[in-house]
């Protein structure tokens, strides 16, 4: 009976093969069999595994740049469309297949046995050739601008990256507009133009973006995501954020190097005072120490100067990120990953358990974390974490309005930083504006700070949870230099100007 079913099934599967081939002349598509047909990791993974199913199409045979595709619905409107999304994006050329709905569950299953294979994220590497030719051609930003508006669709992507790598960017922003699209450069922490492109060209940068950070290319929803290039020698990871406008959806990467050196505490451009005040709380065996500001304020830059004076031998020391911006030999780092369900406070439980003498927490977000942090540095630890307000008194009101306990507040905290950063006068051209500053006058970056150490007199606001404003009245009073005090010093000594330091403090002055 048993070889009577699996003659049946066979010639079953035998008719459904045959009349897949007879349909695929009917459409002038090419014919295929995906059942035990040899497919490699890295050409299933052209298409991922969710849209492979949407679509009921997945690549299944590279020769160079050439792919071979296997459909079920090769007249499904939408395909056509988002298979050239995907050419575009991983810069190949497919042509379509059709095959039988047998062939395709076998094919779809695949991804399962292959997904381990695969590598883990996609790298995007400039050639030696192009680094070559970029070295020479990108002596100026005006060459940047000149240059990114003339060359091909495939090569724009790698001289966006080569330009803001040339001209120390932090973050590149592409701006879908009502006629094309604007990239933009943040350097020194502004926001500079580059060029403005036909929309043709912004579809394939998207695409090519969204491929390369493994984000879905069918939908316009925020997304973030992840990918690393080689570009002009060095290895940059980069993260990608997407947000649908009303013109298409705006893109920012924000470039993260993974070799930059670590800046020494000393070399922070902070004023003698409050580096005094720093080393003398980062001495404690306990306690925690909070880093305050908004994103890009160089929080983390100072507590990893803070990390690599602390990184010595005899202590254990733990850090939670999201995500690890640089690695420490020496110091373990656990990166929070929140697609798979580990957030700040599961990672913070278990990292107790593995008795540090230090941690670094990325950033408090809610009270539950803020309780347990604080019961660390009570209770033996020390504590590094960042808050996000506008400056060191109001990490106080901050944290009880997380609903944390004063008790656990009072004593516990050895230091609140805030702090900015602020450009500096470029020392060539005496801040007149040249061609290699981009004609601001700025050149660099350096850090304006004020340094609370919460004494009885702030115990007592937090007891009583008195409104910011006392906080800052006293904190003041008792003698700490507010960042716009340490800017306008920094005015005084030439570094920068007054308008920088106006700019960068009007929020809380």
């Amino acid at each position: 009976m048993a070889d009577i079913d699996l003659t049946l099934q066979q010639f079953s599967r035998e008719d459904e093969e045959k009349h897949t081939k007879e349909r695929a002349e009917k459409l002038s598509l090419p014919y295929v069999n995906l059942v035990n047909h040899p497919i490699a990791p890295d050409v299933i993974n052209i298409i991922p595994e969710d849209q492979a199913q949407k679509y009921q199409t997945l690549c299944y045979l590279r020769t160079g740049n050439d792919i071979k595709a296997a459909t079920t619905q090769p007249q499904n409107p939408k395909l056509q469309n988002f298979l050239a999304e995907i050419s575009a994006a991983a810069k190949v050329q497919i042509k379509l297949y059709y095959c039988s709905e047998t062939s395709m569950r076998y094919g779809l299953a695949l991804y399962q046995v292959l997904a381990p294979e695969a590598p883990k994220e996609d790298k995007v590497e400039v050639t030696e050739k192009q680094k070559a030719q970029f070295e020479e051609e990108l002596k100026t930003f005006q060459d940047l601008k000149e240059k990114i508006t003339k060359v091909s669709t495939t090569e724009l992507l790698d001289l966006i990256f080569a330009g803001a790598m040339k001209n120390d960017a932090s973050d590149i922003h592409l701006e879908p507009q009502e006629n094309g699209f604007r990239i933009r450069y943040r350097i020194d922490g502004v926001l500079q133009d580059v060029a403005n492109l036909p929309p043709s060209a912004f579809k394939q940068v998207l695409a090519r973006i969204k491929y390369l950070s493994k984000l879905k290319m069918d939908i316009t929803h925020p997304q973030d995501g992840r990918f690393a290039i080689q570009v002009l020698g060095e290895a940059v990871d980069i993260r990608v954020a997407t947000l649908p406008t009303s013109y298409g959806e705006a893109v920012v990467m924000r470039l993260l190097p993974k070799k930059k050196a670590f800046e020494k505490l000393e070399n922070l451009g902070l004023n003698p005072d409050a580096l005094k005040i720093i080393n003398d709380a980062i001495s404690k065996p306990q306690g925690m120490i909070i880093n305050t500001g908004p994103t890009g304020s160089g929080k983390t830059t100072t507590l990893y100067a803070i990390l690599q004076k602390l990184n010595q031998p005899g202590k254990k020391i733990i850090t939670l990120e999201n995500p690890i911006e640089y690695r420490v030999p020496g110091i373990e780092q656990i990166q929070i990953d929140v697609e798979n369900k580990t957030s700040f406070l599961d990672a913070l439980k278990g990292a107790m358990r593995q008795d540090p003498d230090i941690m670094m927490i990325g950033e408090i977000r809610d009270g539950e974390t803020a309780n347990i942090a604080l019961q660390a540095a009570m209770t033996g630890h020390l504590v590094l974490t960042t808050l996000h307000t506008n400056n060191a008194p109001s990490s106080l009101a901050r944290l009880t309005e997380m609903g944390i306990a004063p008790y656990l507040l009072e004593g516990s905290i050895n230091l609140i930083i805030g702090q900015r950063l602020i450009r500096t006068l470029h020392k060539e051209c005496g801040g007149k504006g040249c061609i290699e500053d981009h004609n601001t006058g700025f050149k660099g970056r350096t850090a304006i700070i004020e340094a609370l150490v919460p004494g009885k007199e702030i115990e007592e606001l937090i007891t009583k949870r008195a409104p910011l404003r006392e906080f800052e009245e006293t904190a003041h009073k008792l003698g700490m230099k507010t960042m716009y005090e340490d800017g306008m010093e920094k005015v005084s000594e030439g570094i920068t100007t007054k308008e920088e330091i106006e700019r960068v403090t009007k929020e809380f002055n």
